[in-house]
């Protein structure tokens, strides 16, 4: 008894310290003098937008290394960039700052339309043209809002009902279907949630663990892609409703349930989806990148960020991006540092 122990606190060792070896990058660049807020790659992967932390945003242009335009919301003082953005066509980017979203003629850097909403924005999603936005509200519900018309065209909120609460949960993060049809959801009721933008009637609910802090579409449509707080992150069929399959960054066997730890059950923190939707890339708040197979969510690779200050605590992941041609994954952290990854 004491030897089958042993054996499997040697082998929980191993599973535990195979996930974590620090990779140097192949580039990379400081795109923050103090930190990031936010951060998001182009559809074409060739800007990163960074929110910085009391100064204005910054549109990098990545093949180049430099800062095509500096964008702040209010004139008189930057402040920080809460949530950024870019429509599916990558014309039109976001930046938010508070209540205060600015729309922006990525071609010319010109602002295109400021708007002002009566509470705090938390996180927010562009259309494929960027004429509506979907937000998530710090009053508790996600708007889908018309851009052009300048009105709220569906509320979407988390009632309690699934954590016990009477009372409706926040929402931390949406996203837009691209065929511009669907919304997804995801809420501290520890529920993501898909609607239809036309009618606003639910038409999905998957429960999670723990409060879902992010959510997707997949590009070639039919399933989604959810995760929670020190969660697993979930594919979903839309059809069915079914869960295809779990992330799992841990080499555990598939076969045994994962152990309550913490290194188990990483948080997702961002995700990205090949140019051929074959392969799927995450970053989590633990210094981790991972590759995946989209097939059969199969790990390909996971490797940690190297930290750029021993004292500073992990590194979170605040975007990661595959390049066009798909031979290598960009990826923004928290620390205001840019990297380029080369898939070998």
């Amino acid at each position: 008894m004491l030897l089958q122990r042993l054996f499997k606190l040697f082998l929980l060792t191993l599973l535990l310290t195979a996930c974590s070896t620090e990779r140097d990058s192949d580039s990379q660049w400081a795109h923050s003098k103090l930190s990031s807020y936010a951060a998001a790659f182009s559809p074409n992967g060739r800007y990163v937008l960074v929110g910085d932390t009391d100064a204005p945003a910054k549109l990098w242009d990545l093949d180049q290394n430099k800062v095509v335009y500096n964008w702040q919301n209010r004139q008189e003082q930057a402040g920080t960039t809460t949530s950024v953005g870019f429509s599916g066509d990558g014309k039109v980017a976001a930046t938010s700052e508070e209540d205060v979203i600015v729309l922006w003629e990525v071609a010319t850097g010109k602002p295109m339309t400021r708007l002002s909403f009566p509470v705090r924005i938390k996180s927010m999603s562009l259309s494929q043209k960027g004429d509506y936005l979907l937000l998530a509200l710090y009053d508790r519900t996600a708007i889908y809002f018309d851009v052009i018309g300048n009105r709220v065209v569906q509320i979407f909120q988390h009632d309690g009902a699934p954590v016990n609460s009477p009372i409706n949960q926040l929402i931390n993060a949406v996203a837009i279907s691209p065929s511009g049809k669907y919304a997804l959801t995801g809420g501290d009721d520890q529920t993501a949630r898909l609607w239809s933008l036309d009618s606003g009637e639910q038409l999905r609910q998957w429960k999670h663990k723990n409060a879902v802090n992010i959510v997707s579409f997949y590009p070639k449509g039919g399933y989604v892609l959810t995760g929670a707080g020190n969660g697993q992150t979930h594919f979903w069929n839309i059809k069915t409703s079914e869960k295809r399959y779990t992330l799992r960054t841990s080499a555990w066997p598939k076969d045994l349930p994962l152990p309550n730890f913490p290194s188990f059950k990483t948080t997702t923190s961002a995700i990205d989806f090949s140019p051929d939707n074959k392969y799927l890339v995450t970053g989590h708040p633990s210094q981790h990148i991972c590759l995946w197979q989209v097939a059969n969510g199969e790990k390909i690779d996971c490797w940690q960020v190297a930290r750029q200050k021993v004292l500073r605590p992990g590194v979170v992941l605040q975007a990661v991006a595959f390049s066009q041609d798909g031979s290598a994954i960009f990826s923004e952290s928290g620390n205001g540092i840019g990297q380029k990854w080369l898939l070998k």
